[in-house]
């Protein structure tokens, strides 16, 4: 990647809701975009990734280390001292930042990201008859419906931080028993698929048969998680 492409790219960092890094909690990038100041300055030291560095990513759906919920900050290098072939493919480093703008978070959790926010708000007001109901669901579609047809498609991280925020949300810590971790299963698998929607098809495995298995005790019980999905009668 030339100095050019280096500048001209577009760069993303999610952050914790109060604007600050989740690494260490110290980088305001809330702070920076209200003062127009640049970030603090790195060192720059040892090879990245690393201190010294700040992280960027080039994809909102890929800010290494991010959960659910977050902030989504578009960011720029100061300098064009980052690495321009970092061994991660969609991270760079800085030593200094501008703060531009703030995008809404949905973003960070790809095409669908309203959508899948709302399901993960929903996994926390589930009924324990809700809980029974999809348990039941899941138990039908039990050894066909898997995610090992979506490994290794894009956007790892958001799926990460979808499937964590999906699973938490859905396991009150006083009901930890088999039934609610079917459920937790079940709406994993659905923020899962949900977060891929969009690339169905587009990748060998992943069809709307995988998504329709991964997606149906949800959909079945619930309701429909994406206003092109139907009824929830599939």
């Amino acid at each position: 990647m030339s100095d050019q492409d280096f500048r001209d790219m577009t760069y993303w960092k999610a952050t914790q809701p109060d604007g600050t890094d989740f690494c260490t909690g110290t980088v305001d990038y809330a702070a920076a975009l209200e003062s127009g100041e640049h970030l603090p300055a790195l060192s720059g030291k040892g090879s990245f990734p690393g201190l010294g560095w700040y992280h960027l990513a080039t994809v909102p759906t890929e800010c290494v280390g991010m959960s659910w919920p977050c902030r989504l900050f578009e960011v720029e290098p100061v300098d064009d001292r980052g690495d321009h072939r970092p061994r991660h493919a969609h991270k760079v480093g800085a030593t200094s930042v501008r703060v531009l703008r703030e995008i809404d978070a949905h973003v960070a959790l790809g095409p669908q990201g309203v959508q899948v926010a709302a399901l993960i708000a929903r996994c926390g007001t589930l009924t324990a008859d809700e809980v029974s109901r999809l348990n039941a669901a899941r138990g039908t579609a039990r050894g066909v419906a898997t995610r090992d047809a979506t490994r290794g498609i894009a956007r790892g991280t958001a799926r990460v931080a979808a499937w964590d925020a999906a699973l938490y949300a859905a396991t009150p810590d006083a009901a930890r028993d088999a039934a609610w971790d079917a459920a937790r299963c079940a709406t994993r698998d659905a923020a899962w698929a949900l977060l891929l929607r969009d690339l169905i098809g587009q990748h060998p495995g992943w069809d709307q048969d995988a998504y329709d298995l991964l997606t149906g005790p949800w959909r079945q019980t619930i309701g429909p998680i994406h206003p092109d999905d139907g009824d929830g009668d599939e």
